[in-house]
């Protein structure tokens, strides 16, 4: 295999001097000295003794020169001529207004000891710090090295032994599976991005926020509880700005054709839920009397439940379904900086362990008890929710993330997750 090498060098590239560039490129960029290894001219062309610009050990400006010969025999002629266009690049190199520290000249003719010595002493004569000559010899144990064979397959196209296979996957084995894996991940979250901002632009069919409490809690555990978010968007898209959504105990807290009060439901979640979905509108000045400038709350949706007896989650959600879709109708992509904070009952809050926040089909964030605090300071929120003055005896807080005043939404700096792959027909 050395032999084959060496007789590839000889002439197998002969009149192809883009392929010579580009070898001699890929050999200099396996030399752990270098770095930033480029062409002068990708495609070939007067360079003017710079074929290859580089750095040697990270702050030394480099040029590389290439003088291949066709059919190289190594006779005292063809050495002549090499010499010759060393000294010719080497001058050319040092012309220009950038002039390098360090000079790499590439040679299929294999030059002595003697004559290598005695063409670096003309480069540091001329005032080049470090000067390197890779004869055909030097080229050859580059290509035949581990980190060479692929180089040496790709331009003098000679495969790989079974020894040397196993050598070069033994070299890079992991590298490549590295970057076979990564490809097909960012390809995969190319197209995971793609779908979804086709899809973002559905309706908004509901928007969840699941709280998972710190452990499985009986029925008794959590008794009365209130559980809501407000979320602001950034942009007030079918003139809403606002909504808001939640749910608390008793099943006809929001139900206007029951005839029962508050006081004489039974209290605690495990005799049932009842919760509500409001928009908030931007009104316009003409359109109000100086007297209600205030914007209100508007109900767009209730609902009642049965009680539960073991609590691990407690989901709320925005939705407004129904037969026909009437607007005014939010798409998904208008949650994009998005604005939210929770709005929760104390004793609850102090059992809150992640919010896993879902919207059409997607998962668009969690956030877990590193990333929020409780905020306990006094409020009373303006909700058009009743509430006894017994149960308010559990003050209302607010759940915050910890470097910022309210959570946000942001489309730009993550891909939410797509929980369920659509069937083909």
């Amino acid at each position: 295999m050395p032999y084959q090498t060496d007789e590839r060098l000889k002439g197998y590239l002969d009149t192809n001097q883009l392929h010579r560039e580009q070898m001699c490129r890929a050999v200099l960029a396996i030399d752990k000295r270098f770095s930033e290894v480029r062409p002068r001219h990708p495609r070939g062309g007067p360079d003017g003794g710079r074929d290859i610009e580089a750095m040697y050990r990270e702050d030394q400006l480099t040029f590389g020169a290439i003088g291949f010969i066709n059919q190289a025999n190594d006779s005292e002629e063809q050495k002549k001529t090499i010499k010759t266009k060393f000294e010719s690049d080497l001058n050319n190199s040092l012309s220009g207004d950038q002039k390098p520290s360090v000079f790499i000249f590439f040679t299929n003719i294999n030059l002595t000891i003697g004559e290598k010595d005695s063409l670096i002493a003309k480069a540091k004569k001329l005032g080049i710090l470090f000067c390197e000559i890779f004869d055909r010899e030097r080229l050859r144990i580059a290509l035949d090295s581990a980190d060479g064979l692929s180089i040496r397959f790709q331009y003098l196209n000679l495969s790989l032994s079974e020894e040397e296979q196993a050598s070069f996957f033994a070299r890079w084995g992991d590298d490549i599976q590295s970057v076979i894996s990564t490809g097909f991940q960012r390809i995969e979250g190319t197209l995971n991005r793609i779908l979804f901002l086709q899809e973002y632009n559905d309706a908004l069919s509901h928007l969840t926020l699941s709280f998972q409490l710190d452990k499985i809690y009986p029925s008794e555990a959590i008794g009365h509880f209130r559980l809501y978010c407000s979320i602001y968007l950034k942009e007030p898209k079918q003139n809403i700005l606002s909504l808001l959504f939640g749910s608390s105990d008793k099943p006809n807290r929001m139900r206007t054709d029951s005839k029962k009060s508050l006081t004489e439901e039974q209290s605690g979640i495990k005799y049932g839920i009842g919760g509500g979905n409001w928009e908030q509108y931007i009104i316009s000045e003409e359109s109000i009397n100086d007297d209600h400038k205030e914007e209100k709350y508007h109900c767009v949706g209730t609902f009642s439940s049965v009680g539960i007896d073991k609590i691990e989650y407690l989901s709320i959600a925005y939705s407004k379904s129904s037969l026909i879709r009437i607007p005014p109708v939010l798409s998904l992509r208008d949650l994009d900086e998005a604005m939210f904070l929770p709005f929760v009952s104390k004793s609850l809050a102090k059992k809150i362990k992640a919010i896993h926040i879902y919207a059409n089909g997607y998962k668009l964030k969690e956030i877990n008890t590193s990333e929020f605090y409780i905020d306990n300071s006094e409020l009373s929120p303006p909700f058009p929710v009743e509430f006894t003055k017994e149960e308010l005896s559990d003050p209302w807080i607010r759940v915050r993330p910890k470097n910022a005043s309210s959570f946000h939404i942001n489309f730009f700096d993550e891909t939410p997750k797509r929980l369920y792959t659509p069937s083909q027909t």
